[in-house]
């Protein structure tokens, strides 16, 4: 018969490190909000430069988040048993941690989406008006004659002549 052991806990993950690292999450986590909400700003008011800056930056904190996550792995891999080891106000910390990483997670991928069909929206319009440029300017160069041309005949008028 085979038994199942819990995962154990390392001694090293002490409940004010594993603190620790979640007050970090949580911060990165609110910057990146901020920078999403800085993003829409971004968008709309058609600063590319500065735009490309911000999603930089992003990518950096994106980075910092990875590295915090994998940090934690051990910890969420065997949370209870984790769990057990903390005072109550620091459970009580560590709930308030993690319910406002994922309020800050969920506002992050909300604005995205709403980032990426206003994004989208804008990239139709945009082919959408060089399409009708493009047909406008064809249509105008076919009416127009090159200004220093003479007229030209059309041939089947200067053979009836």
């Amino acid at each position: 018969m085979t038994t199942v052991q819990a995962p154990t806990t390392d001694p090293a993950w002490t409940p004010d490190a594993i603190l620790t690292l979640l007050k970090e999450q949580c911060s990165l986590y609110e910057r990146l909000r901020a920078a999403a909400s800085r993003q829409r700003v971004l968008i709309t008011g058609g600063d590319p430069n500065s735009l490309l800056s911000l999603l930089a930056d992003r990518q950096k904190l994106s980075a910092k988040l990875t590295d915090v996550a994998r940090q934690l792995q051990p910890v969420r891999s065997a949370w209870e048993n984790y769990r057990q080891r903390f005072t109550d106000p620091q459970a009580a910390e560590a709930e308030r941690l993690l319910e406002a990483i994922r309020g800050h997670l969920r506002d992050v991928i909300e604005s995205d989406e709403q980032d990426a069909k206003l994004l989208s929206a804008r990239k139709q319009a945009t082919g959408a008006a060089l399409r009708m440029n493009h047909s406008a300017a064809q249509a105008l160069s076919a009416y127009r004659a090159p200004a220093n041309e003479p007229a030209r005949l059309n041939h089947l008028d200067e053979a009836g002549e």
